[in-house]
């Protein structure tokens, strides 16, 4: 995995697929019957239903024998994720955690984590956004790669066009200089610190020494970037032009504060808009009809958007730690006992979605638990949307996208992390 052996878009690629191979395990490429069956016969399930497949699981990530419990019915991981005073994140840091020495938003519970992230959350919400969809979403989706690619008439989509433009759009944002290396390097580095935890205890002792080398180039990167900017004295409206104004508890950041923040932020700042990309487009090339239905009305973009992730997310787990004995149903659950929330089969319960299976863009929408819910919801869950439903609406301009018969059949695979290894279409 030296980043000195392959090229760029390469590089970014194998660690792309380390990611997914490391978290599809032993489990089936398809695990919604599976699921289904969970869901009728042991909703409330003593044992990791990611550990039982060889997938790495945050509910026990370094692997210690904590006792756990896995859910996968809609009302039971709300009813969790919407209580975090008796059902705690810190064990999400477990796994990766170190390498970014422990500076990680979704890992903190309680006062620190609502006052970090009611200091954070401006240059996020939905209003700030929206701003940025003609000033530089849409120009970077459209004129870098769309146009450029329109003339081949075919492409992967996955490492021509969704790997590579989440991380030029949030970078952008973050007020980056535009540089290929620069941009291809942090994101490598970022997608192997996710990489660390592995079920294979081989495969990890490459990963976690690996992740922590990674984790230490981003700092080592990003910090001569924060004080150049800092040099500079033009505070624009990115990212870290409002972290250097901005005042946390009564003080402004210092310079390696902003770099371990933005450094925390990378983690997710590309990848999981990738994967859910190409989960949708997947999604909607198998079922034809409603990819035509969604080209014809634009306006039903971002039903399109929300409905192939509810119906097949990215993130298809998270977890929690009791704070204090707990039940859940009629099952109790110890304090210090992880539950492991199978997002992925709540999305398709059907006592929460009618007919779950089925995409179906005009579906009454409960409140989507793909980001997260509660207090720890994605901080960046409207920059993904935005970039999604620009990215559709130019690729969707695409005439007559189909797969491309000459490649397999993509398939979306793992409990987690989930995505495909290529999306490979033709165009007219």
């Amino acid at each position: 995995m030296n980043s000195k052996t392959l090229a760029p878009l390469d590089q970014m690629v194998a660690d792309y697929s380390l990611v997914t191979n490391g978290y599809s395990g032993n489990a089936p490429n398809n695990p919604y019957p599976m699921f289904e069956e969970k869901r009728s016969k042991c909703p409330v399930m003593h044992g990791d239903i990611l550990k039982e497949h060889m997938v790495p699981s945050m509910a026990d990530y370094m692997m210690t024998g904590r006792p756990t419990v896995s859910l996968f019915r809609y009302k039971d991981i709300h009813s969790v994720l919407m209580n975090p005073k008796d059902w705690l994140s810190y064990i999400v840091g477990d796994g990766f955690g170190a390498a970014v020495d422990n500076m990680l938003l979704t890992a903190m519970d309680g006062e620190e984590h609502d006052k970090f992230r009611a200091t954070l959350q401006k240059p996020f919400m939905r209003s700030e956004i929206r701003k940025l969809i003609d000033t530089l979403i849409r120009p970077v989706v459209v004129t870098e790669f769309v146009d450029k690619l329109r003339p081949n008439g075919k492409a992967d989509l996955l490492r021509e066009f969704a790997l590579p433009f989440p991380i030029r759009a949030m970078y952008a944002y973050f007020g980056f200089p535009h540089q290929e290396s620069l941009l291809s390097d942090l994101a490598s580095w970022a997608i192997q610190v996710v990489a660390a935890p592995q079920a294979d205890p081989e495969i990890a002792k490459i990963t976690v020494p690996q992740s922590m080398v990674a984790g230490q180039s981003m700092y080592d990167t990003l910090l001569p970037i924060v004080q150049d900017y800092r040099a500079r004295g033009e505070m624009r409206a990115d990212i870290l032009g409002y972290m250097m104004q901005v005042e946390h508890e009564g003080e402004r950041f210092t310079d390696e504060e902003i770099t371990a923040f933005i450094r925390m932020l990378l983690l997710a700042a590309g990848e999981t808009t990738t994967r859910s990309f190409a989960n949708m487009m997947v999604q909607l090339l198998e079922n034809p009809d409603v990819l035509d239905e969604v080209r014809q009305d634009r306006k039903l973009i971002p039903k399109a958007v929300m409905e192939t992730m509810r119906r097949d997310p990215t993130a298809g787990a998270v977890a929690r730690i009791a704070a204090r004995d707990m039940k859940i149903g009629d099952v109790e659950v110890p304090k210090g006992t992880a539950v492991l929330c199978s997002i992925a089969a709540a999305n398709r319960d059907p006592e929460t979605y009618e007919d779950p299976d089925r995409l179906w863009l005009k579906r009454p929408m409960r409140p989507l638990l793909s980001f997260g819910f509660g207090p720890h919801m994605c901080l960046g869950m409207h920059m993904a949307l935005a970039e999604l439903e620009v990215a559709l609406d130019a690729i969707l301009d695409l005439p007559n996208l189909r797969f491309d018969p000459a490649y397999p059949h993509p398939e979306i695979k793992g409990l987690n992390m989930r995505g495909p290894d290529a999306v490979h279409v033709l165009w007219d």
